[in-house]
């Protein structure tokens, strides 16, 4: 029987786009190892204060003090208590000196847009994901545009990253909070959803102007997500000229799975994701989806979403016009999604994880499952 621990650092953070990857697919893994024949014990390592999911196979382990914050917790104590051990990293850190471990690298951004980080957060990444993308036993990622992007940018042993897609099915079984349409004055009013970091990548500045040039002067323009100013480098969003644009910062699953549901559409205009969970979240509560043709975009909708170039305002103009008005776009945009979303599971994910796991010899269990083939 393997010990396999679990880095838990993510149980202490904000929850965002990687943080959602790993306890989503945590939780589906720990579904999987509940079938018979699975004998392996699974660890998931937590630093004080956290808050992991609820887990029934997985065992959870409190460990350590962090006088040095959650980046010391990672980068020295991990190293040494899981020593000798496998050590599974699934929300893109990794303890860099760690050699035995499975690391997740999400995406490239940080090469080909170092201009969207500081120049700390920047380096820092830069350094860690060549150095594991060498060491480590097994390395992940979440989309055929990240996997080749990363072997461009890394080399030729960048070859063997693996694939292992992200989902969106946690948001069927958040319960939604309907007080929030009445705290953002929502509540009789057509709105458009965009959902996303601070981050420059994420082309919100974009998305305002064009939404300002519609003629659409009795709908509103919901922006949710938050920033930090450690990690992304660039200008602010200003809002505040325009009342029709509504900022509201972090908010609950359950707040942001109201808005999903009643929105008008579901706005996705980044110039650059690994994956781009949200779209296929709205997509899961029947939102209608207006998405970028970039990165990894059009590999996760495919053709549930209406596409436009995020660096032509004209061009997001017209599309934004489009399904402010074309009502027909929207329920076969809803219709695709609908079938688009049933494409991408966590349980699928966790099967792809293990049996990777499998085949690199890290799990007491042979590698005999099929391996799970790209959505088309």
């Amino acid at each position: 029987m393997h010990t396999l621990f679990i880095n838990g650092k993510f149980a202490a953070q904000r929850m965002t786009g990687v943080q959602r990857l790993a306890a989503s697919l945590l939780q589906a893994l720990d579904q999987l190892l509940q079938e018979p024949g699975n004998t392996d014990h699974w660890v998931l390592l937590c630093p004080p204060g956290a808050k992991p999911p609820v887990l029934k196979r997985i065992e959870v382990r409190f460990v350590g003090a962090m006088p040095g914050g959650l980046h010391a917790w990672e980068q020295f104590f991990l190293p040494i208590y899981t020593a000798g051990r496998t050590l599974l990293n699934l929300a893109g850190p990794a303890p860099l000196f760690k050699r035995k471990q499975v690391c997740m690298i999400p995406d490239a951004a940080v090469y080909d847009h170092p201009q969207a980080y500081t120049a700390a957060y920047g380096t820092w990444y830069r350094l860690l994901f060549r150095a594991v993308s060498h060491s480590a036993r097994l390395v992940l990622t979440i989309s055929e545009f990240s996997r080749q992007r990363l072997i461009h940018v890394l080399g030729p042993h960048a070859r063997r990253l693996q694939l292992v897609y992200c989902a969106a099915t946690h948001m069927k079984s958040v319960t939604p909070e309907p007080a929030v349409l009445e705290r953002l004055a929502l509540s009789d009013v057509k709105y458009l959803l965009a959902v996303g970091s601070m981050n420059p990548t994420k082309n919100l500045p974009a998305l305002v102007s064009a939404f300002r040039a519609t003629s659409a002067s009795d709908v509103r323009l919901v922006l949710v997500g938050g920033g930090n100013n450690a990690v992304f480098a660039g200008e602010s969003l200003d809002t505040t000229s325009d009342p029709r644009v509504i900022t509201t910062g972090a908010i609950s699953d359950g707040e942001l799975s109201e808005l999903y549901r009643h929105a008008h559409a579901f706005i996705f205009p980044s110039l650059y994701e690994g994956f781009g969970i949200p779209p296929l979240e709205a997509m899961s509560l029947g939102c209608p989806v207006v998405a970028a043709q970039a990165a990894s975009i059009p590999e996760i909708c495919g053709d549930a979403a209406l596409f436009f170039d995020p660096l032509d305002i004209p061009d997001i103009t017209t599309a934004l016009e489009r399904i402010l008005t074309d009502g027909t776009l929207r329920e076969t945009l809803r219709q695709r999604g609908a079938v688009r979303v049933g494409q991408f599971t966590w349980e699928r994910g966790a099967r792809q994880l293990f049996d990777h796991l499998n085949t690199a010899g890290l799990t007491s269990q042979s590698a005999d499952r099929p391996s799970q083939s790209s959505p088309t």
